[in-house]
């Protein structure tokens, strides 16, 4: 019972394979293909999607355009029509696929059933098909297909490939649409002849001077933009010229190249192939400059940019502002450069498929860009570590190995110091964060400025404490604060005399250096008077030290 419940299971498993195969060799069926027409030429071969195509081609190179249309399903026009209508049509398709089909001659499959050998993964491979993409095509507001069907017209007639009727229906609006303008249809027999690399001679000549012009205007209106952004009377009309300039420059010259080659002159499939998605490109491209632009205008007019004004101690809430608006300004352009990417890889309809195979591809040369990439990746994760746990804000004072520095950008990818000379300082961002130093605006910037004298062994140390919070008496007390926590420390005795420490508190580390500047050179001038005037403050000098 059991063998024969295994051999039900497998006989129903088979049947079902079988009606599976079956189902997958289908093809379109009608009872009859162009009966207008008449019997097609015996040399005609519609037995594969290749051999169609390169029929169609062949014939309507040669003007047979009425033996062309049996490559096409007429099946939507009136019988009585379609021996002049096909004819009609023929010769429009062949202009349209000419000007603005990249024929894939990869996909189209040279066996009967158009089976393209690859993997059940592929939706373009390894299976039977009966319906054929050769191309998508805009036309008004969307876009449509050019295919190939195979069609089984009666009992005993073979299966062929023909031009979809979708397609045939659709061969006029197209051709008014991609076909040659007025002004091409005027131009002398030697222009609209065949060029190189499938161009017409008035492509070689129409697309430089067509160049030359776009990059004119472009100028032109960089230059209208920049003078409105630096001389406007509006603060409205400069923040429109600044953030406009490029992508506006680029727009414009995107736009005088595709209307000069869809409009005016309408190119051929091969410089549509490379135009397309070089424009598409081109208007992303200008669509995100823009956006990033508008950010950073707005951007810096909400925040303080200047790093000596951030540096303020009073300012401490405006340095977390300037360092979050310029994680915000990363964040952003980070986003708009992927939607952007996106657009593009979605977009341009040469490569369908280009940005799924970027993603899926883990090739090598993934690989290999991905290694050249990793210091800039890392560089980027980098200022987002530090624009989140802010352990340099923008404005910030520090000491970077040596130098006393004042963080004046964070880049993607490094940051920029300014040091106190006026200098700067470059330092990649990955190293900056594994690096330590000295953040002096951090927390609380009061700090205490050590301030170091030898003084004699039986230096009068009270007469110089005095001296030394006289000088602090005359600073400001806004740049020296708190004053209790001035001090005079003996720290340190040996052979050359003590060792005393004057500590300074200051209140702004931008100014502590100079007040200790100042009090330093004050305490040399007191202790050379005090000297003078017989208290014994100075060491002995190295001459009058006495001899062991």
């Amino acid at each position: 019972m059991l063998l024969l419940r295994r051999c039900l299971g497998a006989a129903a498993a088979l049947l079902v394979l079988v009606t599976l195969a079956h189902a997958e060799e289908r093809w379109f069926e009608t009872d009859a293909l162009n009966p207008g027409l008449g019997p097609p030429p015996s040399s005609m071969d519609r037995s594969t999607p290749m051999s169609s195509v390169e029929s169609f081609l062949y014939l309507t190179a040669r003007g047979h355009f009425s033996d062309a249309a049996h490559l096409l399903d007429l099946t939507d026009l009136p019988r009585a029509d379609q021996a002049t209508e096909g004819a009609k049509r023929a010769r429009e398709l062949s202009v349209v696929l000419e000007r603005k089909v990249v024929i894939p001659w990869g996909s189209l499959a040279d066996r009967p059933d158009g089976w393209l050998a690859g993997s059940n993964d592929d939706q373009a491979s390894g299976r039977v098909r009966r319906s054929l993409l050769i191309d998508r095509m805009e036309l008004d507001d969307h876009f449509v297909p050019l295919r190939l069907n195979r069609i089984k017209a009666g009992e005993n007639a073979d299966p062929v490939w023909v031009f979809s009727p979708q397609t045939v229906d659709n061969i006029p609006r197209l051709h008014e649409l991609y076909g040659p303008t007025e002004l091409e249809k005027k131009l002398p027999l030697w222009a609209r002849a065949e060029g190189f690399w499938g161009m017409y001679v008035w492509e070689v000549l129409f697309l430089p001077l067509l160049l030359i012009v776009a990059s004119i205007l472009s100028f032109l209106a960089f230059g209208f933009l920049k003078e409105m952004g630096e001389k406007a009377p509006q603060r409205w009309m400069r923040f429109l010229g600044r953030s406009f300039r490029w992508p506006a420059a680029i727009a414009l010259f995107a736009a005088v190249l595709g209307t000069g080659t869809r409009e005016v002159l309408v190119v051929s499939g091969v410089l549509d192939a490379i135009l397309n998605p070089v424009l598409v490109i081109a208007y992303v491209f200008a669509a995100t400059l823009a956006l990033v632009l508008i950010i950073d205008e707005v951007f810096d007019r909400i925040s303080k940019s200047n790093p000596n004004e951030l540096a303020d101690p009073e300012n401490s809430h405006l340095r977390s502002m300037a360092t979050t608006i310029s994680a915000a300004r990363k964040f952003l352009i980070v986003i708009a450069t992927l939607v952007g990417t996106g657009v593009v890889l979605t977009s341009v309809d040469t490569f369908p498929n280009l940005g799924l195979s970027l993603l899926a591809s883990a090739g090598a040369l993934t690989i290999v860009l991905g290694f050249a990439a990793r210091e800039v990746l890392g560089n980027i994760l980098s200022s987002v570590q530090i624009a989140l746990n802010r352990s340099a804000r923008i404005g910030d004072q520090l000491i970077f190995e040596g130098h006393f520095c004042t963080v004046e950008r964070i880049h993607f990818t490094y940051v920029q110091l300014m040091i106190w000379n006026g200098t700067r300082l470059i330092v990649p961002v990955s190293y900056f964060v594994s690096d330590a130093f000295e953040n002096w605006s951090l927390e609380d910037p009061k700090m205490v400025r050590p301030i170091l004298m030898t003084l004699a062994q039986d230096a009068d140390v009270d007469a110089m404490r005095k001296v030394f919070l006289d000088l602090l008496e005359r600073e400001d007390d806004e740049d020296v604060h708190p004053k209790e926590r001035a001090a005079v420390r003996v720290i340190d005795q040996d052979v050359f005399g003590l060792k005393v420490r004057f500590e300074l508190p200051a209140a702004n580390p931008a100014t502590g250096w100079d007040i200790e500047c100042r009090v330093r050179e004050g305490l040399q001038k007191a202790a050379r008077k005090l000297q003078s005037e017989g208290t014994s403050i100075l060491p002995p000098k190295p001459d009058d030290m006495p001899e062991n």
